[in-house]
């Protein structure tokens, strides 16, 4: 059964109402001497706090999210494949839409978002994507046109479906096409927590561990040009991302800036914070764009808009930080808001000034 399904959540609906029944039934019918008539109304109390407990934590993963996609998200457990599995899967295409690269099966999510699962053939992980084509894709005027790119990140833990669900970012865009404000994107929001649990695979490739940056960087663009007619220039691709999707976005634009030339940064942070990345010196400095950005002779030619909250304790200093090394500040800039803490209501209200600014950097 699904975690994010509405029969789960009906389940755990239908568990809470069967332990208050259990607990006001049986309160004054368990059998036995004091002691084990207390324990027994102690663990009735129990069962029914737990199964409370759950039915609400369901309630906030499905309506907020999802922080959690499924048992292994919550549980944790690599979606990484051997090499055996990707040279067998390479052959065949199955009808769930997970294979390595080449043409995808796509279903739908949300009206105007597709969704897949597929396995990146250069990093070996599975990951999922959901994808929102602008109206103007299929419009006969449009069928010559390549649409530039934007690659969402969540937090973590997080879902990518939560930039369309929580975020609403398809709304936003079409308001402000329908504004004239921005013009046509394409957006893919991809799987970054690819480790599951609350395990941080840091946006890095580690040994051994999971190819996360590559993943990110080289797979879902090659998928999305291999399925869409979308922008090959690095000028037309960018990366945005919240909390820990936010630095992975700016990280993964320091890195690889024949892919991506712009990022957005809300709520984010400059250095790595996984233990994963951390322990390993060389790892860490290479996955701290702030470091990067010190020590380039040349630094890349990329963009960046940064965004905080000044009640996020931290965040707008981290984004002032970042801007203050660049040495060619160009179209970078700086978006902040009064009020509000680490939440999706700030990174809302950031949207509008995110996605204005990054049609204008990937326009053709």
């Amino acid at each position: 059964m699904s975690l994010t399904g509405t029969p789960f959540f009906v389940l755990t609906a239908v568990l809470v109402v069967v332990a208050l029944a259990a607990l006001f039934g049986l309160w004054n019918r368990i059998p036995g001497p004091g002691a084990a008539r207390l324990a027994g109304r102690l663990g009735l109390a129990v069962l029914s706090q737990v199964t409370a407990v759950v039915m609400v934590l369901t309630y906030v993963n499905n309506s907020m999210g999802p922080f959690y996609d499924s048992w292994s998200d919550l549980f944790g457990g690599s979606t990484t494949v051997t090499d055996t599995a990707l040279s067998e899967n390479s052959a065949h295409h199955g009808g769930d839409g997970v294979a390595p690269g080449g043409k995808l099966t796509f279903t739908s999510y949300l009206p105007g978002v597709m969704k897949t699962r597929t396995v990146g053939a250069t990093s070996g992980i599975e990951g999922s994507l959901y994808v929102w084509l602008p109206p103007q894709y299929n419009d006969p005027a449009y069928a010559t046109t390549d649409f530039p790119v934007v690659e969402l990140l969540p937090g973590t833990p997080g879902t990518p479906q939560a930039w369309f669900g929580t975020m609403k970012v398809q709304d936003e865009m079409a308001r402000l096409m329908a504004a004239g404000t921005v013009k046509p994107m394409i957006m893919v929001s991809a799987k970054l927590n690819v480790l599951g649990g609350n395990t941080d695979p840091g946006c890095a490739d580690i040994p051994g561990v999971a190819r996360t940056a590559t993943w990110l960087a080289r797979d879902v663009p090659t998928l999305i040009r291999d399925n869409f007619r979308a922008a090959k220039s690095p000028s037309q691709w960018a990366v945005m991302g919240y909390s820990a999707g936010a630095y992975c976005a700016v990280n993964l634009t320091v890195q690889h800036p024949d892919v991506f030339g712009s990022a957005v940064s809300l709520s984010g942070y400059n250095t790595p914070e996984s233990p994963l990345v951390t322990n390993n010196l060389a790892l860490s400095r290479a996955n701290d764009p702030l470091f990067q950005l010190k020590q380039a002779k040349k630094q890349p030619p990329v963009s960046f808009l940064m965004g905080g909250s000044l009640q996020d304790q931290g965040t707008v200093p981290a984004a002032k930080a970042l801007l203050a090394v660049l040495r060619d500040p160009g179209t970078s800039r700086l978006v902040t808001v009064r009020e509000g803490g680490h939440t999706p209501t700030v990174w809302r209200e950031m949207l509008p000034d995110a996605l204005t600014w990054l049609s204008a950097r990937t326009a053709g």
